[in-house]
């Protein structure tokens, strides 16, 4: 029984040694999002093997074990190179490239809507699949004046492309106050 323990604690220290941040699918040809964080390896990692990784144009990363964590920050494409050394010194060389997609900015075109005035519609470019708007007087995609003071109201967007990078945008909406006229006679 105590030979069995003793086995059932070398495995559990091994797996927790010898752990892995788990690597995603094959990454040659990866399309991600600026500032999303991926990591980058060998399959399967031989921990008698060593490892070695450039990216070009370069990209900063960390080394986590034998793998690399990437948090993408600018868009490009990129070429990460793997060298792997086993334990008899013969190298293999492996190259992917990801290609990091463009930052989106989502742009609210103006509203001027005159204080107790119409439902407007909120129109802008770059708003992406299914926007969801924000802000003071905001019904689904439209502005609604009703009950608010005159002045500049920000409304807000967030959406996504199709390849599902975030977009986010401001706009405003502004009420113009009523005219405060009176008839004079003399």
């Amino acid at each position: 029984m105590k030979s069995l323990f003793l086995s059932l604690i070398f495995i559990l220290v091994s797996i927790s040694i010898f752990a892995q941040v788990p690597t995603p699918n094959i990454a040659d040809g990866q399309s991600v999002c600026p500032n999303e964080t991926h990591y980058y390896g060998d399959q399967i990692i031989d921990f008698n093997s060593t490892y070695q990784f450039t990216i070009v144009p370069a990209q900063a990363f960390n080394i986590v074990g034998d793998q690399i964590q990437v948090t993408w920050t600018t868009p490009g494409t990129y070429t990460i190179t793997m060298i792997e050394t086993n334990s008899s010194g013969c190298q293999s060389t492996t190259t992917a490239q990801v290609v990091v997609q463009n930052i989106v900015q989502a742009t609210i075109n103006p509203i001027v809507v005159c204080e107790q005035g119409t439902i407007q519609n909120i129109t802008g470019q770059n708003l992406g699949v299914n926007p969801v708007y924000n802000g003071p007087g905001i019904v689904g995609n439209t502005f609604n004046p009703a009950g608010l003071a005159p002045g500049v109201y920000n409304i807000t967007v967030n959406s996504q492309t199709a390849n599902g990078c975030p977009i986010t945008g401001v706009g405003t909406a502004t009420i113009e106050p009523l005219p405060t006229g009176t008839i004079y006679t003399d």
